[in-house]
């Protein structure tokens, strides 16, 4: 993140904060939030976050346009709250918003050891997060994926293709995001995430649709990216304001990225596969955490189910055929028996 003093001086900063803005350094220590994020938090998240990246793009779309300029001593609770509640407003998600949230937390919480703050507090150490509420996971139907991918089809941006293969590997979103053509295998049908969430190499497998859409994208000679970003040199950091503008275009409002994941799993199991091969296929290190789908299953087992009362019933029609039978045979016997006193 560049540092920069020209950001438009955000109304959500106190007064006492704009006139003690300034882009020098104190103590050795940067003095504006943004020079402070570049310097000293990055290097720092580098070496000890793996998703080091995730806080430097929420970092800068979403803190930086208020706090950017501002001295880090300047940032006062009440400029975090109404930042923070303002986030909401944007019309983004609470468990999105507390994410935010949480990033500039540990931003501050680093600060703090560094003695940037002279209240000797971080200005985000009472501010709550938002509640969020338990709603079930959402699941596509196939009408909604038929829709989903034939718009997916009409649209040549990359951001496209990322999305059909979300819904087609089941992948988490880093995975397509950061995926690089070395770990692309057209021979052996596989994605290859050398560092995955369980911190182990992954290999993802790949239909003949997915290997389509590989195949399908042009690389760019000397970009080791698949789905490169503006800076050739990095990936594709996100594909949110893709994805929300499809969304609503397809009435898929409160669709999340995420969900793609889970409609991938839904309709394997639906299909009859195994708990242990929706596990192996989405990455999940704990089996608990496949469990989530288990009751959508309900109905291949109820099917499963029925097979066995189906050979009981046919089990006991056969006997009672059989009976059936022998009773028919017994009479047509007996009415075929001459008589005694016949020819008497």
């Amino acid at each position: 993140m560049a540092s920069r003093c020209t950001v438009e001086t955000s109304p959500h900063v106190s007064s006492r904060a704009k006139h003690r803005r300034t882009c020098m350094m104190v103590a050795g220590i940067p003095a504006t939030f943004d020079n402070f994020v570049s310097s000293v938090y990055l290097p720092f998240a580098r070496q000890y976050k793996k998703s080091w990246d995730v806080d430097e793009r929420i970092a800068r779309q979403h803190v930086s346009p208020t706090f950017g300029d501002h001295r880090l001593d300047d940032i006062e609770r009440a400029d975090v709250e109404i930042w923070f509640q303002g986030l909401s407003a944007k019309g983004l998600a609470p468990t999105t918003c507390n994410r935010i949230l949480a990033v500039l937390k540990r931003i501050c919480s680093l600060a703090l050891e560094y003695n940037a703050f002279s209240s000797g507090q971080s200005p985000c150490s009472r501010v709550s997060t938002m509640k969020v509420s338990t709603v079930r996971e959402c699941y596509l139907t196939e009408e909604q994926i038929q829709l989903l991918l034939d718009e997916l089809d009409r649209s040549e941006r990359q951001e496209a293709r990322v999305v059909k293969l979300l819904l087609l590997t089941g992948a988490r979103k880093s995975e397509i995001l950061n995926a690089q053509w070395v770990n692309v295998s057209f021979e052996q049908r596989l994605l290859t995430v050398p560092d995955s969430k369980s911190g182990k190499p992954r290999h993802i497998p790949l239909s003949d649709d997915a290997l389509a859409v590989f195949g399908g994208i042009e690389r760019k000679a000397g970009c080791p990216w698949v789905f490169p970003g503006r800076n050739p040199d990095k990936p594709l950091s996100d594909i949110y304001h893709f994805w929300n503008k499809l969304r609503i275009k397809l009435g898929l409002k409160g669709v999340r990225i995420h969900d793609l994941r889970h409609t991938f799993a839904s309709l394997l199991v639906n299909d009859g596969h195994s708990l242990y091969e929706v596990q192996k296929l989405l990455g999940h290190s704990d089996p608990r955490t496949t469990m989530r789908y288990a009751h959508l299953g309900q109905a291949s087992l109820l099917a499963a189910a029925q097979t066995v009362s189906a050979r009981l019933h046919a089990g006991r029609n056969k006997k009672a055929a059989r009976g059936c039978m022998s009773s028919l045979s017994h009479s047509i016997g007996k009415r075929a028996r001459p008589s005694a006193t016949a020819g008497v």
